[in-house]
């Protein structure tokens, strides 16, 4: 019986080592499958960038809908909130948004670090460790005896009429662009972080246009710190644009709306400063010595000088029996002496003479 068990033991061992192998060899294929694929080009980096933008806005939209149907975060209660099994579906379609956005970042942060090679390499390196290949490495020998020959690879090639259109002989010029790739219904916005003040740069951008946009928005407002942020022109407000590069809310910024509350005719906290134009020196006048100038100045004939004001005249008085003045108009009565009774006016006095 002892004898029996010695030598199972390691059939048993091996067995065991066995197994642990595989758990070990599993482990390191699922790693080395849940690994993105390696991106060499600067345009799979715009693609994330588009992707997470376009997740962002999908994710804003389903935030606003939970709002309106009258339903609560996991940290707000709303009483006589909407149906219950109506906010279940837009939380959970929330939490996998929220899911697939952070895995997206995650990936452009590995793919903008370089990490991905490493750990390829040392998953790679492991698996060769722990025997993961199978067996040992078959070799090809080559025989000696054998007379050696030459394979034509040209003429291996497949025809040139496999290859499909390349870029030659301008015969990409003939193939239409895609629809609805070069517009979309988002508004781009540049924002001064300084005071929060806004100015929109495109109306009817995609996420594709947010790089040419951003260049706009510096370009437009120099010498201040810019950023651009975008809304749907279609659902959205201007105050619920959010950043194009970090998607954070307008509102959340420390100076949003800063503009707002300065009074009128105050400067503002920052301005956009327009570059002043170099203006050439003007020429010193000390500089031209004793050079004669070879202009020559025809004088015009010189205005006479003004007259002299003439001395007031003296004021005389007035006499009017010298006065040779003829004087024509009616005769004027006589100064009366006593003044006229009008209750009596027959009585003894004065009276003027009536002409009939």
């Amino acid at each position: 019986m002892k004898t029996l068990a010695a030598a199972t033991l390691p059939l048993l061992l091996v067995l065991a080592d066995q197994a642990l192998a595989s758990s070990v060899c599993d482990r390191l294929n699922t790693r080395l499958a849940e690994l993105p694929a390696a991106i060499e080009t600067t345009a799979d980096t715009r693609d994330y960038a588009s992707a997470i933008s376009r997740q962002n806005i999908e994710l804003r939209r389903a935030r606003n809908d939970r709002r309106r149907a009258g339903c609560g975060t996991g940290s707000v209660v709303v009483f006589n909130g909407g149906d219950p099994d109506i906010c279940t579906d837009i939380n959970s379609l929330i939490a996998e948004m929220e899911d697939n956005l952070r895995i997206l970042k995650s990936e452009r942060q590995q793919l903008m670090s370089g990490d991905g090679d490493d750990t390829r390499r040392r998953i790679l390196a492991a698996l060769e460790i722990n025997g993961c290949y199978g067996g040992s490495e078959e070799f090809a020998t080559a025989d000696p005896d054998e007379p050696e020959t030459y394979r034509n690879i040209l003429r291996d090639l497949p025809p040139d009429e496999s290859y499909g259109p390349m870029l030659r002989d301008g015969e990409m010029g003939t193939y239409p662009p895609e629809s609805g790739v070069y517009s979309g219904t988002l508004r781009t916005m540049c924002v001064r972080t300084c005071d929060g003040a806004f100015f929109p740069i495109s109306s009817e951008a995609s996420p594709v246009d947010f790089a040419r946009d951003e260049q706009a928005c510096r370009a437009r407002c120099p010498g201040a710190e810019t950023e651009l942020f975008f809304h749907d022109l279609a659902t959205e407000e201007s105050d619920q644009m959010v950043s194009a590069s970090t998607g954070r809310p307008y509102k959340e910024l420390p100076n949003a709306f800063a503009y707002r509350t300065r009074g009128v005719g105050k400067p503002g906290i920052c301005g956009c400063q327009i570059p002043k134009i170099a203006t050439t020196p003007k020429a010193s006048s000390g500089n031209t010595g004793n050079s004669e100038s070879s202009i020559i100045v025809i004088e015009g004939k010189k205005e006479a000088a003004a007259p002299t004001a003439k001395a007031a005249a003296e004021e005389r008085p007035y006499d009017p029996a010298k006065s040779k003045v003829r004087v024509i108009g009616p005769t004027f009565l006589p100064q009366e002496e006593t003044s006229i009774d009008l209750r009596h006016p027959k009585g003894p006095g004065y009276q003027p003479v009536q002409s009939n």
